[in-house]
């Protein structure tokens, strides 16, 4: 019985031992930083040699500290446009690309290309589209909101239509959500939560840190992360709420007056490890700096 015993303790202890290697990885790896303003900080880094979760990682955050001044806004395009050039002509510092949207570049511009409940200034201008079973899809888990210029994650609790009672002027269902109150949520085992992509997020720190962050994916340089993956790296660098963003070739990150055209990470749709691959999108988060 003993032996028998032994082999499930062998691997639990490894991958405990696997976690921590991997947590160290992370927080001692030589992160290149800026402080584009007061309190804002954008911050990236490669690890190489696959030596996060056996794997090349390619993480950009911005950390918007709760003191900066800076604003967050949730932006809906009324056509869908690249990630950057809304961030340009809206006159915002920097810029992640916001939730799902139905990929149709032709003409298709009702409820602002949205699949997901989007509120704007008090006012609602796409709902959720729910499937014939009347199920929420996995990106209707969450919201991001705004109210009175604080920045909140939240989880769907069971009332029908949730998001219509959120008190604030801003909303965008998104997700899932990965991290609430500082406790781990429980993750499905279907492939868009398993299988490794591109992916954006959003994450909150205790002293209410707001970090916008990008990991590159389907690249040698970068392989991208599950959603555990995403989970474990934003609860290393503090999240105590993380929620998922569209990802995919949908991921990108802009800063203006970095690079030649403000994106600082490797969107995908180029199939080229550079900064030219943008995908148009439906939505936002801008970040705008105190002047």
């Amino acid at each position: 019985m003993k032996k028998y015993l032994l082999l499930p303790l062998l691997l639990l202890s490894t991958a405990f031992a696997n976690g921590q290697s991997d947590s160290s990885t992370l927080v001692n790896a030589k992160w290149s930083e800026k402080e584009i303003a007061k309190g804002v900080i954008y911050k990236s880094v490669h690890i190489n040699n696959q030596e996060l979760f056996e794997s090349n990682q390619y993480i950009s955050i911005i950390e918007v500290g709760s003191n900066s001044g800076a604003r967050l806004e949730i932006f809906p395009s009324p056509v869908l446009k690249e990630t950057s050039k809304m961030a340009e002509e809206k006159g915002a510092d920097a810029a992640i690309n916001g939730s799902f949207f139905k990929f149709n570049y032709a003409h298709n511009t009702e409820d602002y290309n949205s699949v997901d409940y989007i509120r704007k200034e008090n006012k609602r201008l796409a709902p959720n589209t729910i499937t014939e079973t009347n199920q929420r899809s996995t990106h209707q888990l969450g919201a991001l909101a705004i109210h009175n210029g604080e920045l909140y994650i939240l989880k769907a609790d069971e009332l029908k239509s949730w998001e219509n009672y959120i008190l604030a002027s801003e909303v965008l269902t998104t997700g899932p959500v990965l991290r609430v109150a500082g406790r781990d949520e429980k993750l499905q085992k279907a492939s868009f939560y398993t299988t490794r992509h591109p992916r954006t997020a959003v994450a909150k720190k205790s002293d209410g840190t707001i970090m916008l962050v990008t990991i590159d994916g389907r690249a040698k340089e970068s392989a991208g992360v599950s959603l555990s993956e995403l989970q474990s790296i934003l609860r290393w660098l503090g999240g105590e709420y993380i929620i998922n963003l569209d990802g995919g070739g949908s991921t990108t990150m802009y800063v203006k007056g970095f690079s030649d055209n403000g994106v600082v990470n490797h969107p995908t749709d180029n199939k080229v490890f550079d900064n030219k691959g943008e995908r148009k999108v439906a939505n936002t988060v801008l970040l705008y700096l105190r002047k």
